[in-house]
């Protein structure tokens, strides 16, 4: 990205100031790699021990959807491909840069507490020209699918997502601090990390993003046949307390991503995540006869992270609270046996 800062663009090269690094300051910084999740090891190129270094990561907070990391950056030109994640990037000060992607060129000083937004499959270069802090976050494209799939009904293939590379949202700002200091925590914070990744998405979503008609592809009318079925069946109830990959779950029936969701809506008239939310609901319903359990026993052993999230899609489907629902059952128990 030499050209960024040529006479060719018309642009006039950005001052390299001396490094604000003090001694203090690099006694409490260590590499970068020595610290960092796997997850961002595979997802992305943001390790290069000499040119950047952790403050601050999200490893052992528990965080299963997003992974975050302040860092203190040096002067640095890298070129950065395409991956799945969802990626913000936040400067703590007044920060230029330049930085060149689908063909545009940003050139500018980013605020402090603005934060830039690359999404999935947008590669990038991008020139810092001095030293600067930056808090990166980095969501896992599954939690992509399921807030597509919760807000519009819609496969993530049918949401065309933007990335502005300089934007000061009030809502992301917020939810993005409330990142940067959830890095402080040294308890487990997987319960929070997991709602507050679905806020940031949802908030993007909002924001960023357009909905685009997709015409289904014939090999949609094909419907999964009943043996396919129940192999689906088997995989998400055993999966019913955690998380699953849709890629995994097609793959188990032999399937693509894209063939396997477009059957699988044929045949149940419902998304994988939405079927998912039925089979949790049935299992609470059995779980709900027995009185020892408690709504909060019953909420995890259905993969819930709590009460209220069960209490949101067993109202959505079943009408009545898991409460309402345990003292009916209750009620005509004792009344059947009168």
């Amino acid at each position: 990205m030499k050209q960024v800062f040529s006479s060719e663009n018309h642009t006039t090269p950005l001052p390299l100031p001396t490094s604000v690094i003090t001694e203090d300051t690099a006694r409490d910084l260590r590499p970068l790699s020595s610290a960092h999740s796997e997850f961002i090891l595979n997802e992305t190129t943001l390790v290069f021990e000499k040119k950047r270094e952790l403050i601050q990561g999200s490893d052992g907070l528990g965080w299963n959807n997003m992974v975050a990391a302040l860092t203190r950056s040096q002067p640095l030109e890298d070129f950065v491909p395409a991956n799945s994640s969802l990626f913000f990037a936040v400067p703590l000060e007044n920060m230029p840069l330049a930085i060149e992607t689908e063909g545009r060129i940003h050139q500018a000083e980013m605020p402090a507490d603005s934060h830039g937004i690359i999404a999935p499959g947008v590669s990038y270069t991008v020139e810092l020209q001095r030293p600067g802090t930056f808090f990166y976050l980095f969501i896992k494209n599954e939690i992509l699918v399921n807030v597509a799939d919760e807000i519009f009904g819609k496969r993530l293939d049918d949401v065309d997502m933007f990335s502005p590379l300089q934007e000061t949202d009030k809502g992301l700002q917020s939810l993005l601090h409330s990142c940067r200091h959830m890095l402080n925590e040294s308890h487990d914070s997987s319960f929070r990390s997991d709602y507050i990744a679905q806020a940031i998405v949802a908030q993007f979503y909002t924001k960023h993003t357009q909905l685009r008609d997709v015409p289904r592809v014939m090999d949609s009318r094909v419907p999964l046949s009943q043996g396919q079925m129940k192999r689906v069946n088997d995989y998400l109830q055993a999966h019913l307390h955690g998380t699953f990959q849709i890629a995994d779950l097609a793959a188990s029936i032999g399937l693509s991503r894209t063939v396997f969701f477009e059957r699988f809506v044929h045949t149940m008239k419902y998304t994988p995540n939405q079927y998912l939310q039925i089979l949790r609901v049935n299992r609470a319903k059995q779980l709900l006869h027995d009185r020892k359990l408690s709504l909060v026993d019953v909420a995890f052993a259905c993969g819930y992270a709590d009460q209220s999230h069960l209490s949101r899609f067993f109202k959505r489907f079943v009408g009545v609270s898991p409460g309402k629902y345990r003292a009916d059952y209750i009620g005509l128990t004792i009344y059947s046996q009168e």
